[in-house]
């Protein structure tokens, strides 16, 4: 299953209109327990040199090809990387998710860019009682 990612980070230089063009991001927060507690590790302000830089270090050139030829399904998504122990999708280290959204929040903590796909164990089973 690939994951399809939509963020609303508007300053992250890997936003293309709300979708991420990035090879892969790392989703951190291995304590959390909210989805507040979440970062994209692989955000960047967007300016000249990181707009430079993401060209040639982790850019998702297949995907933004593919996504050219469609409106219809979101094809430019990024692999996902999740240190977020505490979240029911973290499969050994990558997202299960089938959707992830990051969503673009000042929160406590000072994060920009939270996972707001994250559900701890503790929210998934008091969903199932």
């Amino acid at each position: 299953m690939e994951t399809k990612l939509s963020c609303d980070v508007r300053n992250c230089v890997n936003n293309i209109s709300g979708l991420c063009d990035a090879y892969m991001i790392n989703i951190i927060g291995s304590n959390a327990r909210e989805n507040s507690s979440t970062e994209c590790e692989t955000f960047a302000d967007k300016n000249i040199l990181n707009m430079a830089k993401s060209r040639f270090i982790n850019s998702n050139l297949d995907g933004e090809f593919k996504q050219i030829f469609t409106n219809e399904s979101i094809e430019m998504s990024p692999k996902i990387k999740c240190e977020a122990k505490n979240c029911v999708h973290n499969a050994n280290g990558d997202c299960s998710a089938a959707n992830i959204q990051i969503h673009e929040s000042r929160t406590k903590d000072g994060n920009l860019s939270q996972c707001q796909t994250f559900k701890s164990y503790k929210q998934f089973n008091n969903v199932l009682d």
